[in-house]
């Protein structure tokens, strides 16, 4: 069974309890495939840093990483696989990062500064921004600041999950520089 498959059986239970219209269920259907599309991503990232030994270590990258990045957009690939293989090689290069180079914690405010000058003027960077208010992209532009905040604390006051959680950081804040196509209505992907 699909996940597209998957999503038409959810949007079609749904309606029977709550009638929808086809707009409606279109979009529906539209964010379930992706929910579970991503769902299906972490599971198996997480499955395999489990198999390596870092099951941990890989929530704090997933979690450093996703955490940013639901705030503030960034490019994205153009298939799902394409997705699932940068998702992949941020956690890879992110344990790897942590196993073979310790970030120095006098970095940290360089990398803080540097990633609030970058979200202040980048974010949110997303392929539907004609969609944002001003209003809207200032929101996204606070709490990718506050989330770095957050995520930068905790890697100042915890050596031992530091690299974990600024390798995703910089990895996050580097997908924010290069500006996405803006999607035009009646225009191939």
């Amino acid at each position: 069974m699909s996940i597209s498959q998957i999503a038409v059986g959810f949007c079609d239970w749904l309606n029977k309890l709550s009638p929808k219209s086809p707009e409606e269920n279109e979009a529906i259907q539209y964010g379930m495939e992706l929910f579970l599309d991503n769902v299906i991503k972490m599971i198996v990232i997480l499955a395999i840093g489990i198999a390596l030994g870092k099951g941990f270590e890989t929530i704090v990258v997933l979690s450093a990483f996703c955490g940013l990045r639901l705030q503030a957009g960034g490019i994205h690939a153009k298939t799902g696989w394409g997705c699932g293989f940068g998702v992949f090689l941020v956690w890879a290069v992110s344990i790897l990062g942590d196993m073979f180079f310790n970030i120095e914690i006098s970095f940290l405010p360089y990398i803080y500064v540097l990633s609030v000058f970058v979200i202040a003027y980048c974010v949110p960077r997303t392929i539907n921004i004609e969609h944002f208010t001003s209003q809207d992209k200032f929101r996204k532009k606070v709490h990718s600041i506050v989330v770095l905040t957050l995520l930068m604390a905790i890697a100042f006051f915890s050596p031992a999950l530091r690299g974990l959680i600024i390798y995703p950081v910089i990895l996050e804040v580097l997908t924010l520089l290069p500006k996405n196509k803006i999607k035009v209505k009646g225009e191939d992907e």
